[in-house]
């Protein structure tokens, strides 16, 4: 099977080498857990490789600023913005309730134009208040997009209480990542848990995660 790598220090090891290609994954996880750190990496090291990388944004303010927040990496070069990964920004349409083939027809287009190999989607589940009854249908054929055009897809969830994960989408993914950023013992101990791979022999369990200006790295075993 071929696989791609995460660019996330001590990951690639649990996983075989890194995600199955194509495939889509939920990453899913707290608030401060290190979601975006997570994909950010993700993008990069598709770009240090050159290759593509679309990062796609359901809300959270215009891809300028995210841009600004990825930039305190030090493994983020500014020379990838524009040419390796580009934002696309998705509020506008879903602030004016479009329908589901309307968000189908943009992202085919853009992916068509930009040949991506790796995408990331945050935060997915927004669209389902917009789409309703057709929003099922979405995630199966957003499914047989990023399938059939070989990408490796990752989609970002909060998680809510009680629920650590959308099981909607959960049941579309080839993968569930877990982060989480829970208090033990009166600290905040930040952990990755890969529920589902498929295809693949990978660790179970928590391991623990540290995040820096050097990004996300994993710690098997601890």
């Amino acid at each position: 099977m071929k696989r791609i790598s995460t660019g996330i220090p001590g990951l690639d090891n649990m996983i075989e080498g890194g995600l199955p290609s194509p495939s889509l994954t939920l990453l899913a996880g707290d608030a401060g857990a290190g979601k975006t750190t997570f994909c950010t990496q993700f993008l990069c090291k598709g770009a240090d490789l050159g290759e593509h990388g679309l990062y796609l944004l359901t809300f959270g303010g215009p891809s300028d600023l995210q841009i600004n927040y990825a930039s305190s990496y030090e493994f983020v070069k500014s020379a990838y913005f524009g040419n390796e990964i580009f934002y696309l920004e998705l509020e506008e349409m879903v602030e004016n309730a479009c329908k589901s083939k309307d968000f189908l027809d943009l992202l085919e287009r853009e992916i068509d134009l930009l040949k991506p190999a790796r995408i990331v989607i945050e935060n997915l589940s927004v669209l389902e208040g917009v789409l309703k009854e057709e929003y099922w249908r979405f995630l199966l054929k957003l499914s047989h997009m990023i399938k059939s055009r070989s990408m490796v897809a990752l989609v970002t969830e909060d998680a809510q209480p009680g629920i650590p994960y959308p099981a909607n989408i959960a049941q579309v993914a080839d993968g569930i990542i877990l982060l989480q950023n829970e208090v033990i013992n009166f600290a905040r101990r930040r952990s990755i848990e890969i529920l589902k791979m498929s295809g693949t022999s990978h660790h179970l369990g928590k391991h623990a995660v540290d995040i820096s200006v050097k990004g996300l790295v994993v710690y098997p075993g601890l």
